[in-house]
């Protein structure tokens, strides 16, 4: 299990996540979009599909059929979601 923060820049809040390194990126879209939303009792406007992660500092888009270890990401990465 790796901790990042995640910065969702539309509602401009951030996040912290207990995540596994081993986990698809897609996965991982989908669950944080349905954490965040029933957080925010909000709805997400938009295809789900249309969500992207990024890696903050290096503004490098995660690919979302490889898993987080895969893309680079391990413990204190600071994530966007898109």
């Amino acid at each position: 299990m790796i901790l990042v923060d995640v910065y969702v820049p539309v509602i401009d809040k951030v996040y912290d996540f207990h995540l596994d390194e081993n986990a698809v990126v897609w996965t991982v879209i989908e669950d944080m979009a349905d954490m965040i939303c029933q957080k925010e009792q909000c709805r997400l406007g938009g295809e789900i599909q249309q969500l992207t992660l990024w890696l903050a500092e290096a503004k490098m888009k995660l690919d979302k059929d490889g898993t987080l270890f895969e893309n680079g990401i391990h413990s204190g990465k600071r994530l966007m979601l898109l």
